[in-house]
């Protein structure tokens, strides 16, 4: 389990939970005791003879137990806590993470099935993810994701609690914390923030000013019916829709339903999305995996059309890039295929109407002479990249061609590889870690001792990638190591899915997250499913479950009638970059990175409510990581922990150079002129406001004269 591999062990987060949350809206583990199990009043088990208390962080836990210890050492890293609230003082804590070079991103055993070159493959995903004519109305995947990896645009962001299990609030907005209406075409200014307001930031318990269940998120589509491709037009022929999205009349563009996080190194993530919905299992098809049994491409083999179900594991990047482009939120017109969009694109050149520069670290050599776009085509692109069996072919699949029919795979595979390339391994800190003790300066380093010891982030937000979510789950799965056994914040154990947590952003009633079912009527949860089995029910996907790898109570298998803690949890997000990415939460809750450490040093948002707090759900009173609770952070501590956290940017982000170098892009950036008044465009749309992304070579932002990166700070 994972914690041999770090000192400290995951079950024990607290300021880690922290910043785990940060990103993510997502928590902590916890410590562990061990004891016999007893039903509890809700259904569930816990454990007799502890009286219900957690040893807590640093304390010495019963078997299967650990604390916090810096390798080499018995005790924990030092944390300083000056009692000045004064900048911390410095030391040499030896990091315990380790630098991201050199971990290698997993990819699927039976990649060269499909794959014909590695090479191609990577451009034809590139093109793919930076091309606006994919989408039904000139939206690209980087449209909400051109920002190091992530969204920076200010006017328009606002969605109401979509996911909100009360249907009469799911499509109410709320004004503004500032008071303005807020709502769609809302332009956000920094006095918006945090969505959570409380009289006294310290003070968990102190009354509430204001808060509200809207999201800050991306805004993608106009909500429409797709009718047709039109041949040759960038724009598909739709049906305009009546929508919550409008300024008097005229629709403005829909607003996801969660803030977008960084694809930057998400290539490490064993699942993707918020709730993990993109499943680890790529079937070819859409986001689901072995859970859709229906999924299947076509192939040619011995001169045959066959159907022909698509199984490649570590390839959760290609399952989340299937998503979005049939999203009725996102990229697409509702009702629009895979085959639908092979057609159109088949008939464009590629990138036609964006800049592509000469200079490109992947695109570059494949430009158009006219500057605009690639010269050759994407099935040109196609055929260089997939093997025969999967596009050459004049038979038919339900009256299309085979190049068509099999869009998708070529789509996720080709999009996976892309962004398998956008690794982000050269920090302050990687080098650091690597041995260079001047790359990180005196702040920079007591921000990573309290990483390591007193804010335990490290158990979250732990490895090089900075997520319990990421590669080594890659190996536990193999293990039994996807489901977890820890104590709640009531002191009792549950189950849960590594690497997912609840930490109280928000009530869980607002959106479950991983608490919830797929298309198919699955839990979303591996401990869901865990329980299923235990009940002698089939679950979709490949579970293996080793109860000698729990930490509390370990060989105790798991009792269908067992409690769990997925109900509102979410992904704990990588850090890295994590500086350019606000804003933080799976809701944006928060502006700015020391907003995120006050949420974690006074212990959360959650509320008490009559026998449990507001992550409980159903019938769990709580599903709350044990080590959200306050810190005693001082200023000095919070302030240093911030600067470590700054740290974990890569200059080739902020300054775009390759691979993180990119063509022309043009994305909305709402609508004129604000939420009282918009100016329909005469189709019932809201005219839009336009802002140039400029393409970008190889040599990054400063090969331009242009400025790096900044994070998100609305005026």
């Amino acid at each position: 389990m994972i914690a041999r591999d770090f000192p400290g062990g995951p079950r024990s987060c607290g300021l880690g939970a922290v910043i785990a949350g940060v990103l993510v809206g997502l928590s902590a583990t916890a410590g562990c005791s061990d004891g016999e199990y007893g039903p509890q009043g809700s259904g569930g088990y816990e454990p007799l003879g502890s009286g219900g208390a957690d040893p807590g962080p640093g304390s010495s836990l019963a078997a299967g137990g650990s604390s916090p210890v810096a390798p080499g050492g018995s005790e924990p890293p030092t944390s300083y806590s000056p009692d000045d609230g004064a900048t911390p003082a410095p030391g040499d804590p030896p990091p315990t993470i380790g630098s991201l070079r050199g971990v290698r991103v997993p990819e699927p055993d039976n990649l060269s099935r499909y794959v014909k070159s590695r090479e191609k493959a990577v451009a034809l995903g590139k093109a793919l993810f930076w091309d606006m004519q994919a989408g039904s109305d000139g939206v690209a995947c980087a449209t909400c994701h051109f920002h190091a990896g992530a969204d920076h645009r200010k006017r328009n962001q606002l969605s109401p609690g979509l996911s909100n299990q009360d249907p009469e609030r799911r499509e109410r907005f709320d004004p503004t914390g500032a008071g303005a209406r807020g709502g769609p075409n809302h332009a956000l200014q920094a006095s918006n923030w945090p969505l959570f307001r409380l009289a006294d930031p310290g003070d968990r318990a102190s009354d509430i000013l204001f808060e509200t269940d809207d999201i800050v998120s991306s805004q993608g589509v106009f909500h429409a019916r797709f009718n047709a491709i039109v041949p040759g037009s960038e724009k598909d022929d739709c049906t305009l829709l009546p929508d919550i999205f409008q300024v008097q009349g005229a629709n403005v563009r829909r607003v996801e339903p969660r803030h977008t996080p960084t694809v930057i190194n998400a290539a490490f993530n064993f699942r993707n999305f918020w709730d993990g919905r993109a499943n680890n299992h790529f079937n070819g098809v859409n986001p689901f995996g072995r859970r859709d049994p229906d999924a299947a491409v076509h192939a040619v083999r011995d001169g045959a059309l066959v159907r022909e179900q698509v199984d490649l594991d570590n390839s959760s990047l290609a399952s989340q890039a299937v998503g979005p482009p049939l999203s009725p939120f996102e990229m697409s017109c509702e009702g629009r295929t895979f085959p639908d969009i092979g057609r159109k694109l088949l008939k464009l050149r590629p990138l036609a109407g964006q800049g592509v520069d000469p200079t490109d670290s992947v695109l570059g050599a494949l430009r158009h002479p006219s500057g605009q776009g690639l010269a050759p085509s994407y099935r040109d692109l196609i055929e260089g990249a997939f093997e025969d069996p999967y596009w050459r072919s004049d038979q038919r699949v339900d009256d299309r061609p085979l190049v068509e029919a099999n869009f998708s795979l070529f789509w996720g595979i080709a999009i996976q590889l892309y962004e398998a390339t956008l690794v982000s391994d050269d920090t302050p800190f990687d080098r650091f870690a690597e041995g260079d003790s001047a790359a990180l300066s005196d702040k920079e380093r007591a921000g990573l001792a309290i990483f390591e010891g007193k804010g335990k982030c490290i158990n979250c937000h732990r490895g090089p990638e900075l997520t319990g979510a990421a590669t080594h789950l890659q190996d536990e799965a193999e293990e039994g190591g996807l489901i977890e056994r820890m104590l709640m914040g009531d002191g009792r154990p549950a189950l849960y899915d590594n690497g997912f947590y609840n930490i109280g952003v928000r009530p869980t009633e607002e959106d479950v997250g991983a608490g919830g079912l797929d298309p198919f009527g699955n839990p979303l949860s591996f401990t869901r499913q865990g329980g299923l089995l235990a009940a002698g029910q089939d679950v979709p996907d490949p579970l293996r479950i080793d109860p000698a790898s729990f930490e509390v109570h370990p060989g105790t298998p798991i009792d269908p009638r067992e409690r769990d803690a997925v109900d509102g949890a979410f992904k704990v997000p990588t850090l890295r970059n994590i500086a350019l990415t606000g804003p933080y939460f799976h809701n944006g809750g928060a502006l700015t990175l020391a907003q995120v450490v006050e949420f974690y040093n006074r212990g959360g948002n959650r509320r008490d409510r009559e026998d449990g707090d507001t992550t409980g759900f159903g019938p769990n009173r709580t599903n709350l990581d044990p080590d959200i609770e306050p810190l005693g952070l001082t200023d000095g501590e919070q302030e240093a922990l911030v600067a470590f956290l700054e740290a974990l940017t890569d200059e080739r982000v902020r300054f775009e150079q390759a691979p993180f170098d990119h063509p022309q892009l043009f994305v909305a950036d709402g609508h004129y002129w604000n939420e009282w008044t918009a100016i329909d465009d005469g189709t019932g749309r809201a005219r839009e406001k336009i802002k140039e992304i400029p393409a970008i070579g190889a040599e990054g932002r400063r090969a331009k004269d242009l400025p790096p990166l900044e994070p998100f700070n609305p005026l």
